[in-house]
């Protein structure tokens, strides 16, 4: 039975190196045939080098950079015009970029029509480039250098727009490691040591494929998680071994797990219909907004309320969420400052023209603003504190909650500045408290003590958590409650793709527990897995033989 498992599992990857080997002997033993149209496909070659680059760059260091393959296709522009001009030429598409969004951020253009409108200008750039180039007598460039072009207009504009979201730090960061990677890919692909090998051996082409192969099924650790979870290993004592990293949770957990065509339909609003009918508490819903169409009715909605919460259906991370506290001076009193009626119908439009994750458009959700639980809400001095419960297989396995400051803008977001405090499963207490990856007992703003504080109705929580992951299809999620003072805890969000800082947080690792976990679910069904989970916690998460 493993055998036949195996073969139904590898046997259509044997297949195609299989095929290639064959390929690449026929192509050998008839090379001098072929080498000519092998030396003129040198772009070819260069490409699977540079790809190969950006690839380990990614996975095996964990650069951050924009797109995944896009900088070694800007690397052949670089190749074709040499460094000091590529560079030139990114500065020039960058700069033209942020000129242009800042020109036009007022009308509130469509995104499909607004890069439309930028690749138009970062063309015409870069035929006045052409025509200064003519002028001083360098080299001209040929249409080959077109779609390089098109990519760097859009990376700038993708970090034009993270900028828009989440300000200037990470994703200033998120562009130089961009370019570091297209320098990488340029030096690499620049090497005819390296590519005329690779052209005239064609036994190389198949472990090419082997070695990206290898990389991407192998690799656990990546060179910058070594450092991110470096805390967790060395002062709390965790076994590297335990640590979920990036790879291991993406291959072992959300490819295993979660199905991926249910993965493209879970927005927000599709989860809140879920959970709805299976009785799952969740916060009030007012409109969902399809579509622009969809506008007047908000419109109309904006003189009946007071207190609600605009919320993107495929944002993350709390971007393109607008909390509206109340009226004033004929107003409203927002997240983001006094705003008047046209001004709040302005962002919904932004939101639905798919600003904040949604693609080309998106769906916009008018809440009920919940007003937080003095519990936690005691703790921080604006915002909505929430709990994040990661619940595998109906099984809570671990849990924190994150406390807005004022540095996050009032949102639970680690990244942005929030208060990360590890909740121990079995009893529901606060036993580590983080703060940009550094430990903290108090709250920054208030001052608050943080450590050995007791979440309310935990086990609640729990049940409350591990029923929205079922509910929702997902065999592995990240499943956001918070606490109303009215109507206690309900869920806010179930995340299909949750992060890995809950583990610095608990300074402990998410792999050994959810390995217990499998091996508790494969043997027996488990009348009660909240309490069984709680249970494990107390035994340190030892699953009896």
């Amino acid at each position: 039975m493993k055998r036949n498992g195996w073969l139904t599992r590898h046997g259509p990857f044997l297949l195609l190196i299989g095929f290639l080997f064959v390929l690449a002997f026929y192509v050998d033993l008839y090379l001098d045939a072929f080498t000519y149209i092998l030396l003129n496909s040198r772009l070819f070659f260069q490409i699977f080098v540079g790809i190969t680059v950006i690839a380990v760059l990614r996975n095996v260091v964990g650069i951050r950079g924009f797109g995944t393959f896009g900088p070694a296709i800007v690397a052949l522009a670089f190749l074709q015009a040499g460094l000091l001009y590529g560079t030139i030429l990114l500065a020039n598409v960058l700069a033209i970029v942020i000129a242009t969004r800042e020109l036009v951020r007022r009308e509130l253009i469509q995104k499909d029509h607004r890069i439309a409108i930028l690749v138009i200008l970062v063309g015409l750039s870069v035929v006045l480039l052409e025509i200064l180039a003519e002028y001083f007598h360098y080299p001209s460039l040929d249409y080959s250098f077109l779609f390089p072009v098109l990519i760097l207009a859009w990376t700038a504009e993708r970090y034009v727009e993270s900028v828009d979201r989440v300000g200037w730090g990470g994703p200033s960061r998120q562009l130089l490691w961009t370019f570091v990677a297209i320098l990488t890919a340029y030096v690499v692909m620049s090497q005819v040591w390296l590519i005329d090998p690779i052209i005239l051996n064609p036994l190389s082409w198949p472990f090419l494929v082997l070695l990206n192969w290898f990389l991407g099924t192998r690799v656990r650790f990546r060179l910058s998680e070594r450092r991110r979870f470096r805390g967790t290993i060395r002062d709390s004592g965790t076994p590297p071994e335990d640590v979920l990293t990036m790879n291991v949770r993406n291959r072992d957990f959300i490819s295993k797990y979660n199905d991926p065509g249910l993965l493209a339909t879970l927005a927000k609003d599709r989860v809140k219909e879920l959970l709805a009918s299976h009785g799952v508490p969740t916060p009030t819903t007012h409109l969902v907004l399809a579509g622009l169409e969809d506008l007047s009715r908000l419109e109309g909605f904006l003189p009946t309320m007071d207190r609600f919460v605009l919320k993107p259906a495929s944002g993350h991370g709390g971007e393109g969420i607008l909390v509206v506290r109340g009226r004033r001076d004929g107003g409203f009193d927002t997240s983001q400052g006094p705003m008047g009626p046209a001004e709040i119908v302005a962002h919904a439009r932004y939101v639905l023209t798919g600003a904040f994750g949604g693609g080309s458009s998106d769906r916009l959700l008018v809440e009920a603003l919940i007003t937080p639980d003095p519990a936690l809400g005691k703790f921080v001095s604006e915002g909505l504190p929430d709990v994040r419960v990661i619940a595998f297989l109906g099984f809570p396995v671990m849990a924190m909650t994150r406390l807005p400051t004022r540095e996050s803008k009032g949102r639970a977001n680690i990244h942005a500045g929030a208060v990360a405090c590890g909740i121990e499963i079995g009893t529901g207490r606060i036993v580590r408290a983080t703060w940009h990856g550094r430990p903290v007992k108090t709250h920054p703003d208030t001052g608050w003590p943080l450590l050995d504080v007791l979440i309310p109705r935990w086990s609640e929580v729990l049940e409350m958590a591990t029923q929205a992951q079922v509910c929702s299809g997902l065999g592995y999620a990240g499943v956001d409650l918070v606490f109303d003072a009215a109507r206690g805890p309900m869920v806010l969000e179930v995340n299909r793709r949750p992060g890995l800082e809950i583990q610095n947080a608990n300074g402990a690792g998410l792999l050994g527990r959810l390995r217990a976990i499998e091996r508790m679910h494969s043997r027996d069904a488990v009348a009660d897995p909240v309490r069984a989970a709680m249970d494990l916690d107390i035994a340190r998460w030892k699953v009896s033989a």
